[in-house]
């Protein structure tokens, strides 16, 4: 009989936590080309839109995974996007693209597996690398090093 229990317990959480990570991947916001809905570009994203963020950002405009900045010709980028792969240079597996907005940043609260690392690659509007880290990023909060101890993301 407790067997039976534990194995009925065991289902039913796990079947509600598949439909909690469906909903949020089918929820969660993302920029998008075009769009204007972005601010603060160049600051790091992830201070206010996190767990312990700033409480209006993060019910507003949401939990970032991925967030950062580009630019080009020192201005903010309007057009290309990011995307994450396995490997460097586009190798692998792509794990996630996410376009750039007309304010120059990319952000999505949708959940993007890091584990093994993921190499950023800057896109350009024709769908061309334009500029790929070499080493691999566990975390999205691009510009907690870009514009602080790295360059800002940019295109050449």
């Amino acid at each position: 009989m407790y067997k039976s229990f534990l194995v009925i317990f065991v289902l039913a959480l796990f079947i509600s936590s598949c439909s909690h990570y469906d909903e949020i991947q089918k929820n969660a916001k993302e920029s998008a080309a075009g769009d204007d809905e972005s601010h603060n570009s160049g600051q790091n994203c992830m201070s206010c839109h996190n767990k312990g963020g700033y409480n209006e950002a993060v019910q507003e405009g949401g939990w970032w995974n991925i967030a950062g900045t580009a630019y080009q010709s020192g201005n903010t980028a309007n057009e290309g996007s990011i995307e994450l792969w396995t490997g460097p240079n586009r190798t692998g597996s792509l794990i996630y693209k996410l376009p750039i907005d007309i304010l120059g940043n990319f952000y999505t609260g949708k959940i993007v597996n890091f584990k093994g690392g993921a190499f950023p690659v800057l896109i350009d509007k024709n769908g061309n690398m334009n500029k790929a880290m070499q080493s691999s990023t566990l975390n999205g909060a691009c510009n907690s090093c870009h514009g602080v101890s790295t360059p800002v993301i940019s295109f050449n």
